[in-house]
Parts: C-alpha cells; sequence; structure tokens
C-alpha cells in the first residue's frame, strides 16, 4: 500500500520525503522492521521509540513516523503527528481495512469480572453455532487455536491483525476484554464495536490513571465509541451494571441502545430466587424475552452479575433462552477463576485470579456464606501496580480471612518484602488478624495445605492459571494448581 493513502486520515503536522512510496508493513518495534516497513515511534512509560530509529532505518525501514521534530536521513520519509499512539491505531485500522467494522465485536471493560464474562458469552454464541473468536487477559482463541496472551488488550496493531485472522477464518463474533489501559493509550481506537459491557468499577489502577476520575472516563471511553461508529448506530447495544454506584455516568455517555442487567435495582434482566452453595448457583433470569433457570457451576453473588452481563448480551443478538440456559449447564468456567481443586482432600481448595481487594472481597464474602472450620487465604500483589490499593488488600483479608499468608504475586521490579510490609499494614488494622508472611509462593501454599484440616477453606488467590513468577531479575516457573499438585501427592493426601 502507498504511504500516501495509508497516512491520509491522519492529522499532519509535517511530511518530509516522498510519500508515494510502497509500504510492505508497520511495526512500532525496530527489531521487528523489514524492507519497506513503516516504523511508528512510540514515547513509552520506560522506552521512548524514537531513540530506536538508526535500527529501524537498518533493518530496511523506508519512513517514519513520529512526534518529535527530527530528521533522520534524506532518504527516509517523516511524517510529524501530535500523537503516534493514536496515528498508530488509525494507521493499524486503514492498513488491514477496518476488519472491526465486518465482525460482530463484543468489548467487556470493568474492574473485575471481564474474562469470565467473555468465557460466559464465548460459550453461549457457540452452542448457537456461532463461530467466535476471543481476545482475553488469559488467552487469545483465533480459528479455534488458542494463543498465548501478552496482556489483556492488545497493542492496536496486533489487534487490528488479529481481527483480520478471524475474518479469514470466517469468524462472525468477537468477544474481547477492554482494559482502561487500553482505552487511555488508545489501542481501540477506530474499533467499531457492536456490543459494550459494563460490569463493575473500583478504587483501582491509579498507577496508570492518577485518580479515580481519570480511570473512570477512560473506562466511558468503550461506551463513547458506539457514538462515532463506521456502521448503523441503531444496531450498537450498550449493557450496563444497573446497581453499579456509577451505573449512570455509563448509561448517560453514549446514544445506542442501553441495556442494564442487576439484582437489586430494576433492571430489564434481573436476577431472582437465588441459590448460593459452595460448588454452584442457580437461580432464575428475568429477561424481556422471557424467564429463565440458570444453572451456574461456580459460586458467588459476583457470578450471577457476570452471568447477567452475558445473557444480556447473548439476548441482544437473538439468542434464545434455551440455549443460554443449556450453554450455562456445560460451562465450567474460564481458566483459573473459581476453580475447586478436589484431590480428596478433607478441606476444600479454591484457586481464582482475585488480585485486587474488590475481587477478593467478593470471593471471600461468598466463602463465608458457607459451613466451614477456617477460611486461609494466601494472597500477595503485583509489582509495579497501585501501592495504595495494598493496605486495603490486607484489611479486607484480614475481615474475612481466619488465616492469612502473604506471598509473592509478581513483584517485578518492586522489593518483594516492601510489597509484603504494605500489605501488612491493612492486616494490623484488624483486630486479632492471624497472618504470616511467606514470600516464597510455593512455600506459603505448602504451609497452608499443612496447616489445613478438615472442612477449612483455603483460597489460593492472586495468579489464577499463570505459569510465571516475574522478578525483576528473572522469571522463574510457578503455577498456582500444579504446585499444590505436587505438595498433596508428597504428603500422600492425593
Amino acid at each position: 500500500m502507498k504511504l500516501s493513502e495509508i497516512i491520509r486520515d491522519l492529522n499532519i503536522e509535517k511530511i518530509s520525503g516522498n510519500a508515494d512510496i510502497e509500504i510492505t508493513g508497520i511495526s512500532q518495534s525496530s527489531k521487528t522492521v523489514k524492507d519497506g516497513y513503516l516504523f511508528v515511534c512510540i514515547e513509552g512509560f520506560v522506552v521512548d521509540g524514537h531513540n530506536y530509529i538508526p535500527e529501524a532505518i537498518k533493518n530496511g525501514a523506508r519512513a517514519i513516523l513520529l512526534q518529535k521534530d527530527i530528521s533522520p536521513s534524506k532518504n527516509i520519509t517523516t511524517i510529524r503527528v501530535q500523537n503516534t499512539r493514536k496515528a498508530l491505531a488509525l494507521l493499524a485500522n486503514k492498513y488491514y481495512d477496518y476488519p472491526s467494522r465486518k465482525l460482530n465485536l463484543i468489548g467487556v471493560t470493568g474492574t473485575n469480572g471481564k474474562t469470565t464474562v467473555a468465557y460466559m458469552l464465548k460459550s453461549i454464541l457457540e452452542k448457537a453455532n456461532k463461530k467466535t473468536g476471543l481476545l482475553t487477559t488469559v488467552e487469545n482463541i483465533i480459528d479455534n487455536k488458542p494463543e498465548e496472551s501478552k496482556m489483556t488488550t492488545m497493542e492496536s496493531l496486533d489487534l487490528q491483525k488479529a481481527f483480520c485472522k478471524m475474518l479469514s477464518a470466517g469468524t462472525e463474533y468477537c468477544i474481547m476484554e477492554v482494559s482502561s489501559h487500553s482505552l487511555s493509550l488508545s489501542r481501540v481506537d477506530g474499533c467499531d464495536f457492536d456490543v459494550a459491557i459494563f460490569t463493575n468499577i473500583s478504587d483501582e489502577h491509579f498507577e496508570i490513571h492518577n485518580n479515580f476520575q481519570n480511570y473512570l472516563e477512560s473506562k466511558k471511553k468503550l461506551f463513547q465509541s458506539l457514538n462515532s461508529s463506521g456502521t448503523d448506530i441503531k444496531q450498537k447495544k450498550g449493557i450496563i451494571n444497573i446497581d453499579e454506584l456509577y451505573a449512570d455516568e455509563f448509561i448517560n455517555c453514549f446514544e445506542a441502545d442501553k441495556i442494564t442487567y442487576g439484582i437489586e435495582k430494576e433492571a430489564m434482566f434481573q436476577a431472582r430466587n437465588i441459590v448460593i452453595d459452595i460448588k454452584e448457583t442457580r437461580f432464575t433470569a428475568e429477561t424481556p424475552v422471557g424467564d429463565v433457570e440458570i444453572l451456574l457451576k461456580m459460586s458467588g453473588k459476583y457470578n450471577i452479575y457476570n452471568a447477567l452481563a452475558a445473557i444480556s448480551a447473548a439476548v441482544s443478538q437473538g439468542i434464545s433462552l434455551e440455549i443460554i440456559a443449556k450453554a450455562f449447564r456445560e460451562f465450567t468456567g474460564a481458566p483459573g477463576r473459581y476453580k475447586i481443586l478436589n484431590y480428596g482432600q478433607p478441606y476444600t481448595i479454591i484457586i481464582d485470579f482475585a488480585h485486587n481487594f474488590h475481587g477478593l472481597e467478593h470471593i471471600l464474602k461468598t466463602l463465608k456464606l458457607f459451613p466451614r472450620n477456617k477460611i486461609i487465604t494466601i494472597f500477595g500483589h503485583g509489582g509495579e501496580r497501585d501501592s495504595r490499593v495494598r493496605k486495603k488488600m490486607g484489611k479486607v483479608v484480614g475481615i474475612h480471612s481466619d488465616y492469612s499468608i502473604i506471598t509473592a504475586d509478581n513483584p517485578r521490579s518492586e522489593d518483594l518484602e516492601k510489597i509484603a510490609r504494605e500489605i501488612e499494614e491493612g492486616l494490623k488494622e484488624v483486630k486479632n488478624s492471624n497472618y504470616q508472611v511467606i514470600l516464597d509462593r510455593f512455600q506459603a501454599i505448602k504451609h497452608a495445605l499443612n496447616i489445613a484440616e478438615k472442612n477449612d477453606i483455603v483460597l489460593i488467590a492472586g495468579k489464577g492459571p499463570e505459569t510465571q513468577q516475574v522478578y525483576q531479575d528473572r522469571i522463574i516457573y510457578h503455577n498456582d494448581e500444579e504446585a499444590v499438585s505436587k505438595i498433596l501427592m508428597e504428603k500422600g493426601d492425593k
């Protein structure tokens, strides 16, 4: 494609050189640039792409998109714009011929529940014989082939490429998690969403957004994008959890069809006759097209909200209640979300991805509903994340657990002992809190299983299905479920 065609819709501040050259590809990484490429300089939080222009040229770049006044070479075409992140998203849409307009694109945003809603909806759509792609924190599934996911929402160039691959494979629906980070960094700019889903929002991610208002505004961008769709806005759906405190902020920010779901407040999709036990949840979903009995093979009021979000989206796409109910009866859960491990031990072991105070509070409040002896919780907090919430996490776990173990959860470049101390501040505020700090996650799990007694509940929180523990100077293999299996085998309990 001609460079002039690729950049036609950009708000260009300055262009130097020949714009009629042929471009064979686009990259924001100098290492992946090939002959004839356009290299896009992204000024990141740690690395500035402008510093890698010489390497990109050496690898074959014929044009450079930048936001600084740099003239690297007479033989290289340069295009300067105000914001290369936004420009990259627009370029990617153009280069891949706007693939999201040809898919039924469903975006899910919220602090918690995104992955579970995405997997629930995928299960329903596939039960209705719709070929479905998935882009999540856990994995990306394109043409029924799982691929490793490196982030919740991939970079704009990779995202448009993924949509293109889905179209080539005959995919009808793409369900994707849309993080606040991706919305604020323009990764999904130009994406033509047909359905936007809001699950919930809590006081998180100040490491990215600085304050709650910025976080809220970033989430709203998904719904505001419905207003500028390249296709008929009358066909768009915005699905909102009406029980959330900030629901009206979302309802009032877009013009498309508004669909509400909830338990406490009156909603278009509502749960009634709720029965929850440790292994499953039953409820009646009241919908505009009738009532349906739903069986979930997982526990928790928060999972009822997740199910209602998926039901709302499915009904909006014309899926029958019969198919929806059948899909839920067969749905075994999203990877690493409320997974009960049963090796014949006399106590319950649950692995869950809950990694913030909001998620921990939800699952621990659920576990306290059930007959049990003690609740033992193993948890930590990720490095390079909003450190302000660590004290809250400690307090929540201290209030709702009988015994807690603070451990590692991807400390990255931060000092693990410092993270633990910050969590510990919250536990110390809880009267008679009983806890221990064991920084080695494997040893923390081992200690919990060694002290667990009959009818205890052991919650291993934070990592879910992850297979890595990330430190500043190394990455080691770790999977919570495999750790449990190995420990119980050594104990003779398996």
